[in-house]
């Protein structure tokens, strides 16, 4: 069994996300020790990795370099995510300078889609994720780096479950019939802590990989499954854009620039663009296996009840 101060270290970023906090926990379920940064060491989420073994929390700022410098030292290997801020490009690029300083031996990065990832994307956080992959090929120098890029995650559908269920519908600016392969961020998580945990990942260096579920749904086939498991009607309903930007703003707590960006996913699902699968050397390794179904039994049930039955 890992013992302080024994075996290697892992540093994950941004280890209280959907996708951080599954990584943390499979590195803990396979013995190693992890770094997990939070940005505040009090809160259920960090109190929930806390109590994992082998974890140890790191309270920093990643625009802190010398916080981070520090929380680097020794660590082997880095899973690298950051939630969408307008800061987010500089704070990965500090991460990746710092693991580069400490000697680390191989980073995963949790990229975004990678059909609006580019210089001129309209999607804020599209440009974002260019700057930090340009960086990180630039300046990785002997460290070995793999960026994964995932398909729609099912957790985009807690404004679903939180937000419009009670109402009797699920509320997109999207027709019945367009259709997305879902994941489950968690499905990521495992992905990532298998490549990080590999004795040899240079054959995954350089490349940028896929990862979808097992699920392609409609978005009548999303509200169907939540007909089936509330046992009450849930309809597809379609509303305007701006309509669901406003939503987002108001229900969700987004910032406006960060509605507006991720609306532009809504494009990318009416383009057929959140159809690709996972890539054969990730499927070989840990496929991703959780369902929409599944999803939403764990969910549905923690949605509010319809005002009449209040």
């Amino acid at each position: 069994a890992w013992r302080p101060g024994k075996g290697c270290m892992f540093f994950v970023a941004g280890a209280t996300g959907n996708v951080g906090s599954q990584v943390v926990r499979k590195l803990s379920e396979s013995g190693v020790g992890v770094k997990a940064q939070t940005r505040s060491s009090t809160g259920g989420k960090v109190a929930e990795l806390q109590r994992l073994p082998g974890v140890e929390i790191v309270a920093c700022d990643l625009m802190d370099k010398a916080g981070l410098a520090e929380a680097l030292q020794g660590v082997k290997a880095v899973f690298l995510v950051c939630g969408n801020a307008k800061e987010q490009a500089q704070m990965e690029i500090n991460v990746i300078d710092a693991a580069v300083a400490a000697g680390c031996t191989y980073l995963v990065e949790n990229g975004t889609h990678a059909g609006y990832t580019n210089k001129d994307s309209p999607v804020e956080f599209g440009r974002h994720h260019w700057e930090i992959e340009e960086h990180l090929a630039k300046s990785a120098g002997a460290m070995k780096w793999t960026v994964l890029h995932a398909n729609w995650f099912m957790s985009n559908h807690l404004g679903d479950i939180f937000g419009t269920l009670p109402n009797g519908a699920i509320v997109y600016p999207l027709k019945p019939e367009d259709k997305a392969q879902l994941v489950d961020p968690r499905d990521v998580g495992d992905i990532a802590a298998q490549m990080l945990l590999d004795s040899d990942p240079s054959k995954y260096h350089g490349l940028h990989l896929m990862i979808s579920g097992p699920d392609v749904l409609t978005w009548s086939q999303i509200a169907a499954l939540y007909t089936e498991e509330l046992g009450r009607p849930i309809e597809m309903a379609t509303c305007s854009e701006p309509e669901w930007v406003a939503a987002a703003i108001k229900g969700s707590g987004f910032e406006h620039w960060l509605a507006e960006a991720a609306a532009h996913n809504f494009k990318v699902i009416r383009d057929g663009g959140f159809l690709h699968t996972t890539s054969p050397q990730l499927l070989a390794l840990a496929p991703p296996r959780r369902t929409m179904k599944e999803w939403i039994a764990e969910w549905a049930p923690r949605s509010p009840p319809p005002p009449a039955a209040q």
